[in-house]
């Protein structure tokens, strides 16, 4: 867990200054940081004011946060191959003759029904 999860998770235990409704789901950026000094912009997700904060951690817990899971390596994924000129004009006829409405256009087709 980075130190910037860490701080979004705790964030649910205080209260935006402004509206008091507390900040659990709200944007934390770092703006700088230095040993275990962190100077942090914070938006409420409820009223979106911004405000900074000064974190202080003591003890060198910033290691110890930022040791606590291991990340699981991420398996880069295959990009797509970039959408042709005949997949274009493949939907444009398609959509030109669709006579529905949007939801029946976009429901996924059931293939348990055989």
């Amino acid at each position: 867990m980075s130190i910037i999860e860490f701080i979004r998770d705790r964030a649910r235990f205080y209260n935006c200054p402004v509206c008091g409704r507390s900040l659990k789901g709200c944007d934390v950026q770092v703006l700088s940081h230095e040993d275990e000094r962190f100077h942090l912009q914070v938006t409420c997700a409820q009223c979106q004011v911004t405000f900074i904060v000064v974190l202080a951690i003591a003890g060198g817990a910033v290691e110890e946060i930022e040791a606590v899971t291991a990340e699981p390596a991420i398996e880069p994924v295959a990009e797509p191959e970039p959408i042709s000129v005949d997949e274009i004009l493949d939907l444009h006829l398609y959509l030109k003759s669709f006579q529905g409405t949007l939801r029946e256009l976009i429901q996924l087709p059931d293939h348990s029904r055989g």
